[in-house]
């Protein structure tokens, strides 16, 4: 398996679910403001400029993808891209870690004022979240600082991490298969979703291994379905920084377990827009019922 297969792509990754109705008052082809997509749109390619020496994972513009699915949701672009010689020490303290990595940058704008916004995610998350020393840090936080710099004050998105504890959003279960086995099921019941994209992996193991460092086997995962993400982010397109695509970390821990690890919608709507929707409600029960059939093994009466 190779390190990384990329997409970059027109639309955006979106977990497995579906919810029928569009809220009230907001239609499918819902006309947007040409200079508020144009404003992101030019936002990204300044993003590209800073992020030329890394390797891009994926570009995911969730409204166009969206928009094809017959979906609104306001302007939103997730752009993923890796630095090994940056992010392998973090997973090295903490393999949990590979859920919030690579770097990952969102432009978007808030439905309310239409405005371009940049968020990412500051070190100061992956610290409360993981629970470690800001020192090992520090390297991403002067790479995502360096990344940002060009942007105006304004239009970066700053979260409040107060609220933020050890394993904050984090959803893990305990596998029953091996790893291969593990990622291969999850692979096949996420296939099996009629409106589901595979987008990347991310073999952490493999980049720590070229690196010279030995790490066991932690595999990012990242899938979607553009329709009901697009619903989840109709009124809160923030949660395209952590929740769209799906990311789902698989990896085998010091006992020789193998867990998988995928953040919770809600949780992120809940610590960015203090409520969270039905369609992220809905998204995350369905993960939940999808995931644990993958890994575990049917009881036979």
């Amino acid at each position: 398996m190779s390190i990384l297969k990329s997409m970059v792509l027109i639309g955006g990754m979106f977990a497995i679910a579906s919810c029928s109705e569009n809220p009230k008052n907001v239609e499918v082809d819902q006309a947007l403001p040409t200079p508020i997509i144009q404003q992101v749109d030019n936002a990204v390619l300044q993003l590209n400029d800073q992020i030329s020496d890394y390797t891009l994972v994926a570009s995911l513009d969730h409204h166009r993808m969206a928009k094809e699915a017959g979906v609104y949701t306001p302007p939103s672009i997730a752009t993923i891209f890796s630095n090994p010689e940056v992010e392998i020490p973090l997973i090295e303290q903490n393999q949990l870690i590979g859920l919030d990595l690579p770097f990952k940058v969102l432009c978007y704008a808030e439905p309310d004022t239409m405005k371009a916004l940049i968020a990412y995610t500051s070190a100061e998350f992956i610290q409360s979240r993981h629970s470690l020393n800001p020192e090992i840090l520090i390297d991403y936080q002067s790479s995502m600082i360096q990344i940002v710099e060009s942007y105006p004050n304004k239009m970066i998105s700053v979260s409040d991490v107060a609220d933020v504890q050890e394993g904050f959003g984090i959803v893990m279960i305990k596998s029953d298969f091996d790893h291969e086995t593990t990622v291969q099921n999850l692979r096949d019941i996420v296939m099996s979703q009629g409106d589901t994209k595979w987008f990347a992996d991310l073999d952490y193991q493999e980049q720590a291994s070229n690196a010279g460092v030995e790490l066991r086997p932690t595999l990012l995962l990242m899938f979607g379905g553009p329709a009901p993400g697009g619903k989840a982010m109709m009124t809160s397109p923030k949660i395209g920084l952590d929740a769209f695509c799906q990311k789902l970390l698989v990896y085998e821990n010091e006992e020789g377990e193998v867990w998988i690890a995928y953040n919770d919608i809600v949780a992120f709507a809940e610590l960015y827009y203090r409520a969270s929707t039905k369609p992220q409600q809905m998204i995350n029960e369905r993960l939940k019922m999808t995931f644990t059939q993958a890994v575990t093994i049917p009881v036979t009466s």
